[in-house]
């Protein structure tokens, strides 16, 4: 009865759910199987084309963090890269016959708020306590007025980044269908044009959008004098 139960339960959960714990569970396995190749790669040795690729875009991620936030550049790159990976991924996942996560509000929400949460932290990881002093603007007898409009200020990349992935993901699946219920026997040509523009092409170009937007808030939250790194960190 109990195993009844529980097979009933793991029924209702949507399909795209189930769509993410296999992105994680896909995304898991394969940096472990990175991490342990890595790890065994010494001076001199040929990592291969696949290796050599993964290593050279995780470099690319690492310089493009240093090069928009600065001497705290380790706290963001790892999750930036995080971001695109699961995004990009969530994005191309009706290719291999998965419910799409990101044409569903509550999971681009759940990435705009690790977002918000990571521009909050770089700010705070930057300036202190500061940080939530610059809610009260410049004069403090004025500041009733701007700690409300200071707090919405932030709150609003949550809802901007929120619908803008999920209204560029939700559209293009809705074309897509569109597409196979008119194309008829063009279904054949149309059909993967179609994917390549509306899964691939759109894929890449909102988690390009999600990581840029993500960056840019947050190095405008950090201290001028720690976006100049230096000492080599």
């Amino acid at each position: 009865m109990m195993i009844e139960q529980v097979i009933r339960y793991l029924l209702t959960i949507p399909y795209y759910i189930w769509s993410s714990f296999i992105i994680v569970l896909v995304v898991l396995i394969c940096s472990l199987i990175i991490r342990h190749k890595v790890s065994k790669l010494k001076i001199g040795d040929n990592p291969g084309k696949v290796m050599t690729g993964i290593i050279t875009f995780v470099q690319f991620m690492n310089n493009y963090a240093k090069n928009n936030i600065g001497k705290h550049w380790k706290m963001l790159a790892p999750i930036i890269l995080s971001l695109a990976i699961f995004i990009f991924l969530s994005n191309i996942s009706g290719l291999f016959l998965l419910d799409t996560p990101t044409k569903y509000a509550t999971v681009t929400l759940a990435f705009a708020i690790v977002s918000v949460i990571t521009i909050q932290s770089v700010g705070l990881r930057s300036k202190g306590l500061k940080h939530f002093k610059t809610l009260m603007g410049p004069m403090w007898w004025f500041s009733p007025v701007m700690i409300p409009l200071n707090i919405l200020s932030d709150l609003t990349p949550l809802i901007s980044m929120t619908m803008r992935l999920f209204g560029n993901i939700a559209s293009g699946a809705a074309v897509l269908t569109l597409i196979y219920a008119v194309s008829g026997p063009a279904t054949v040509i149309a059909g993967p044009v179609a994917h390549a523009i509306f899964d691939i092409g759109f894929g890449v170009i909102q988690t390009i959008v999600f990581v840029l937007l993500t960056t840019v808030f947050s190095s405008n939250k950090i201290e001028e004098s720690d976006l100049e790194i230096k000492g080599g960190i």
